[in-house]
């Protein structure tokens, strides 16, 4: 695994089995219905683009996605707590799209929490556009939320 000790240019490499344990806490630290263990061993294979983010060798940020027929979806993304509001979410969503015009893809697609305005913001920055909304979709303190869906068409 690389060393890297620049918070400007962290590491971006794809993420194994082992580092499940590393994800989990960040998921857990992240999301107020984080996924459980058996969900991120499930979404491992040829159709997967799984990527973590490293700093000072500590994992920090990862995401999962998936992808066929030039269609990418981004299943679940999350930076560390700490290290949140510093830009690393942007750089790891910039990677999957570049990652994913490498793999000739036409279409990143995600949902995100109607609340979650700050990663709504980044996506929007980014060239997403909001296509849809899914009534009721997440799981929320008070009952359910909606999810805004997106869609960011790669070049």
């Amino acid at each position: 695994m690389p060393i890297n000790n620049n918070l400007l240019n962290p590491s971006i490499i794809a993420m194994a089995v082992t580092d499940i344990p590393a994800v989990l806490t960040i998921e857990c630290a992240a999301h107020s219905h984080p996924w459980s263990e058996k969900l991120f061993l499930s979404n491992f294979g040829k159709r997967y683009i799984n990527h973590i983010l490293i700093i000072e060798d500590e994992i920090i940020g990862y995401f999962i996605a998936s992808y066929v027929a030039g269609e990418v979806t981004l299943l679940n993304i999350a930076i560390a707590p700490k290290y949140q509001g510093k830009g690393l979410g942007q750089k790891l969503l910039t990677y999957l799209i570049q990652f994913s015009h490498k793999l000739e893809q036409q279409e990143i697609w995600l949902e995100v929490r109607a609340s979650n305005q700050s990663a709504i913001a980044i996506y929007q920055k980014l060239d997403f556009v909001e296509v849809d909304i899914r009534p009721a979709y997440y799981p929320a303190e008070n009952g359910r939320e909606d999810a805004i869906v997106m869609c960011c068409y790669i070049q």
